[in-house]
């Protein structure tokens, strides 16, 4: 995952799923900065400093407090973004298991495959042997695509891979045998559900695992940039407070 992908995903994660304690640390940086840099750092060095000392230090160290504000917010973020990955993955599962516009079109998908004599009723499907619940299982599997961003959390950025669908169909019909045939089922039902889930976990599985190794790096990159704006910061009031005192020399 390169550094862009994954600046990408994060920026969409903050500004798409707003997360208050990201948000709370953010301010305290801007404040922080703008508070123990621009005003109480001056002071210690010209007990006179303040902001109208020199408008054009105020207005630069002002750009880097809301610089250093935005890097924190970012850096929170992209730190969190697989704890929260993980946590969305019990209610991306159930979005998709539960979501009747998708059930339905896996059910007639699975349903021209077969033959439309084996339908009993309108939300009923009759599978009359294993091949019929192997077409059910690989509609199911075939229905979940990359990108996942409609139904999240793989927003922008975020890369994403499934299995092999007919793969994941014989592995849920070796894992749900059918005792006896034929046998009705709806459209929301165990075969569609476990083929589903299947690739879920393997799509956020792969993404936890990319999104790891890129936000470790956009991290880095974000902590060296609040680094540099700090200690610009840091200087440009401590030349300004001193360059007072010489235009200003106290009496």
């Amino acid at each position: 995952m390169t550094y862009f992908e994954s600046l990408n995903f994060v920026n969409w994660l903050v500004f798409s799923r707003l997360d208050l304690p990201v948000w709370i640390w953010a301010m305290v940086a801007l404040v922080g900065s703008l508070v123990l840099v621009q005003w109480l750092w001056g002071r210690a060095w010209n007990r006179q400093w303040s902001f109208g000392k020199s408008p054009l230090v105020a207005v630069l160290s002002s750009i880097c407090a809301v610089m250093i504000g935005l890097s924190t917010l970012f850096w929170f973020a992209a730190d969190r973004s697989n704890t929260w990955l993980e946590m969305q993955r019990t209610e991306l599962v159930r979005q998709f298991t539960e979501s009747g516009t998708r059930n339905r079109r896996i059910f007639r998908t699975a349903l021209e495959r077969i033959g439309e004599s084996t339908s009993v009723a309108e939300n009923a499907l009759e599978l009359r042997n294993e091949r019929d619940t192997l077409t059910l299982a690989f509609a199911a599997a075939s229905d979940v695509s990359c990108p996942l961003a409609s139904k999240g959390p793989l927003g922008p950025g975020a890369p994403c891979r499934v299995r092999d669908a007919t793969t994941v169909a014989e592995e849920v019909v070796r894992n749900i045998p059918v005792l006896t045939y034929p046998i009705t089922v709806s459209p929301q039902n165990r075969w569609v559900e476990a083929a589903v889930t299947a690739q879920l976990d393997e799509a956020l599985s792969f993404a936890s695992t990319r999104l790891r190794a890129g936000t470790a790096e956009l991290r880095q990159a974000l902590g060296i940039l609040m680094i540099v704006l700090i200690t610009g910061q840091l200087l440009m009031v401590w030349v300004a407070a001193i360059s007072d005192i010489r235009v200003h020399p106290k009496v």
